[in-house]
């Protein structure tokens, strides 16, 4: 048997909660961890035990081994494969139903936009892209996201709304 290397599985369960846009404070109520302790182990000061790990393994619907490599990768649309193999557990199915993160909904909706990606979009043409998913994040809200996802989206210009200069959010 392979040993267990956690700080690896660690960092697995974190790119798996990445893609399920699941919020962080929510996770940690899943597993029971308090608050403190889930900053202490996204700041990588700290790493799950097994008593974590197997409750996201649960949650993720993964294979302890299979994120015991370094070269792991979460498989494509994971929010969505979630919720529909989570239907009859309601602790899960709600958490996956409610609103995303907002850097998923920038990173797997916003950046398969073909208008965001070819002309880029003001904050309410954005707020749009996120209403037709169901998912209502208030303008102010998605300006401030914008704003702490640099790696993923720029400035790529300037529009005057209604007299006042609104920014150009595209790609990076």
């Amino acid at each position: 048997m392979e040993n267990l290397n956690l700080e690896i599985i660690t960092s697995n369960i974190l790119k798996l909660l990445d893609s399920s846009g699941v919020a962080d404070l929510r996770f940690a109520e899943i597993l029971e961890i308090s608050e403190k302790q889930f900053r202490l182990i996204k700041n990588e000061e700290a790493n799950f035990n097994i008593n974590n790990i197997n409750k996201a393994c649960d949650f993720f619907i993964v294979n302890i081994y299979k994120i015991n490599k370094a070269e792991f990768k979460p498989e494509d649309g994971l929010r969505e494969k979630l919720a529909n193999k989570h239907k009859k557990n309601v602790e899960y199915y709600l958490v996956l139903e409610s609103r995303p993160t907002i850097r998923h909904a920038i990173k797997f909706t916003l950046l398969q936009n073909a208008r965001f990606i070819s002309e880029g979009l003001i904050t309410s043409d954005i707020r749009s892209v996120f209403l037709s998913k169901g998912w209502d994040f208030t303008s102010r809200y998605i300006s401030t996201g914008m704003q702490r996802n640099l790696d993923l989206v720029k400035v790529v210009g300037e529009k005057i709304v209604k007299g006042k200069k609104a920014n150009v959010y595209g790609p990076k």
